[in-house]
């Protein structure tokens, strides 16, 4: 064993690991001159000018020690004839031991990796296939490249029952793999690990969380024997016809009715509407019987739209299904032009005639009737119309009984459109006026006085504007 009493050195790491006795003080030491006192068969005594001293293992001198002293001649004369008497690489040499990346023998012996400025030990560090220099600690050789890269490059790999690691680059490139949550299989490990492709999202998943159907041998991410979807879960369609009209309209229809919801798979409903309507769960609604239907934000044409629902019988059986008081019909409306809040602007004379239409749920906390100038400043999301950024949300409307009722709401909001005001005097005079045919096709003569009876009550309430005296 090679004697290491009264040697000088510098740049030891002290940790659990490289320590025997580790204290949180040792850190002090790290980087400082010390001078070794005494060795046993296991360690070595290190000795600070203060007194403090620490044992270090003797089997890890050579890979954290900086063991200083002086060459003597003999060894310079070696290093000179080693390096053909190059001076310039001598002296790099001389340096690069004084600094601690290599020692003579390394260099005698060709056991070294040199940049151009220094010689690093061979034992201790390793150049990358990108060139870099790297302490052997901070690399990993990857067998698929045959050379060392950076460890942080690098990705955990399964390959049957075993675990290693790759190139992440290497890895990305190799169709043998296949990556998944951060790691990588081959197709014995994925089988291994439970890991199992869903048809219907076309990616890996755990097998305890997909769904088998026997019918088609495959693996689904949702159980193909369910019949609706979790609560948005999962993104929204567009649905345009001719793009020549600046307003987009789209439909959320609640439902409680048991043999409708589950008269179809939830797999097979979108197919049969070409995926673009959602069918899903909503917990407002019954848990047996309850499904809201999520329409695609349709381009606002209305014979187009309707010929698409009209033509389609899952989407007519579901939208003319039962509905009960906990039912709702919001219906959504924007305008390419125009951002939610001026919209709403372009439009609000006609509130009230909202309120006067739906006046039950008023005064329900899922649709709190408010004056113009609240449901502007305040937008709570359970108002009776919410502002979004990009389009107007008609929270107040009642469930949708049938198609019919949907297409006459629908042929309204156009009419709305058609003859906008901010001005509720205005309004009452069009719904009084331009929209008594419309409004006549729902309700009779004597309910249509009603109606506007109504609009002129909730228009004093949350206006605080008699319309009889500004007429």
């Amino acid at each position: 064993m090679r004697d290491y009493v009264g040697l000088s050195v510098l740049g030891f790491m002290f940790s659990r690991d490289h320590s025997v006795g580790y204290v949180l003080g040792m850190d002090r030491y790290v980087g400082q001159v010390g001078k070794i006192v005494s060795q046993n068969s296991i360690c070595v005594r290190i000795e600070f000018e203060n007194r403090d001293s620490w044992n270090y293992p003797i089997e890890l001198i050579n890979k954290h020690l900086i063991i200083k002293k002086t060459m003597t001649l003999t060894e310079v004369k070696d290093l000179y004839a080693h390096l053909d008497d190059d001076r310039t690489r001598v002296k790099i040499a001389i340096s690069s031991i004084e600094r601690g990346y290599i020692c003579l023998e390394e260099i005698i012996n060709y056991n070294y990796v040199f940049d151009g400025s220094t010689y690093y030990s061979g034992e201790d560090y390793v150049e990358t296939r990108d060139g870099d220099i790297i302490s052997r600690d901070d690399s990993w050789y990857c067998e698929g490249l045959d050379e060392y890269v950076h460890y942080d490059d690098t990705s955990v790999c399964y390959e049957g029952r075993g675990e290693t690691r790759y190139s992440t680059h290497w890895l990305e490139n190799n169709r043998d793999f296949t990556y998944f949550d951060g790691d990588y299989y081959d197709d014995y490990a994925l089988d291994y690990n439970d890991l199992v492709w869903c048809e219907d999202i076309e990616e890996y998943r755990g097998r305890d969380s997909a769904y088998y159907c026997e019918e088609t041998e495959c693996y689904y991410s949702t159980n193909r024997e369910s019949f609706v979807r979790g609560y948005h879960d999962g993104s929204y369609r567009t649905m345009d016809f001719d793009n020549k009209s600046k307003y987009k309209i789209g439909y959320e229809i609640e439902k409680e009715d048991e043999t409708v919801r589950n008269s179809i798979r939830i797999n097979e409903f979108e197919e049969y509407t070409d995926w673009k309507w959602r069918k899903e769960k909503d917990g407002s609604l019954d848990s047996e019987s309850g499904y809201e239907l999520i329409s695609p934000t349709f381009e606002f044409n209305i014979d187009k739209i309707f010929e698409h629902i009209e033509g389609n019988e899952q989407l007519v059986a579901h939208i003319n299904a039962e509905i009960s008081t906990s039912c709702g019909g919001h219906i959504h409306l924007s305008d390419s032009r125009l951002n939610g809040s001026e919209l709403f602007n372009k439009i609000k004379g006609y509130t009230p005639l909202f309120y006067a239409l739906y006046y039950g749920r008023v005064n329900r906390s899922y649709a709190k009737g408010k004056s113009n100038r609240d449901l502007e400043n305040e937008n709570e999301k359970y108002q009776a119309i919410k502002i979004h950024h990009d389009r107007v949300e008609f929270r107040i409307i009642s469930a949708v009984p049938n198609v019919k009722t949907l297409k006459w709401r629908t042929k309204l909001l156009m009419m709305i459109l058609q003859h906008p005001t901010d001005d509720i005097i205005k309004a009452y005079y069009n719904v009084d006026t331009k929209f008594t045919k419309l409004l006549k096709q729902t309700y009779s003569d004597e309910k249509l006085i009603e109606l506007k009876e109504r609009f002129i009550k909730f228009t004093k309430q949350f206006e605080d504007l008699d319309i009889k005296n500004n007429n």
